[in-house]
């Protein structure tokens, strides 16, 4: 079971790691280089890659083949200004937490541990990007 929920963790991670490389790109493209979102987005998009890479030897080391990534994700809504970069990486930043909470109710030791890091990592950076802070992140049934 857990090895199923660390998949789905490295599924939500590929998903962000694409999704920031969009929203990077716009903004890249429309703030200056050292605009507060520009500088969340390049640190976040280094965060999620990490996560991404851990997770992926993690499986590995267990002899299991890491889910790969798509070759693209569909990014919901048009993303082509700063407000919308924010509103997309909430998006990504909210699926991850999803995925990690669910994971943490089905993992157990170490591998809980990790995804719990993940969960709190998620909830802080939803927060960075302006969503209104949430009692169980990840959780929307609470």
């Amino acid at each position: 079971m857990s090895l199923d929920a660390l998949q789905g963790c490295l599924a939500a991670e590929h998903a962000a790691v694409y999704g920031y490389g969009v929203l990077g790109g716009v903004l890249a493209g429309t703030t200056a280089p050292d605009s507060a979102d520009q500088v969340l987005a390049a640190a976040t998009y280094v965060e999620h890659r990490r996560r991404r890479d851990d997770l992926t030897a993690l499986i590995t080391s267990r002899e299991t083949e890491p889910v790969a990534a798509d070759p693209a994700y569909e990014i919901s809504g048009k993303v082509a200004t700063p407000a919308q970069c924010r509103a997309l990486a909430r998006l990504l930043e909210d699926r991850c937490a999803q995925t990690y909470a669910d994971a943490v109710s089905r993992c157990v030791g170490s591998d809980r541990e990790l995804t719990a890091r993940g969960l709190t990592a998620s909830a802080l950076r939803l927060v960075s990007w302006g969503a209104d802070p949430e009692p169980f992140p990840g959780l929307a049934e609470f």
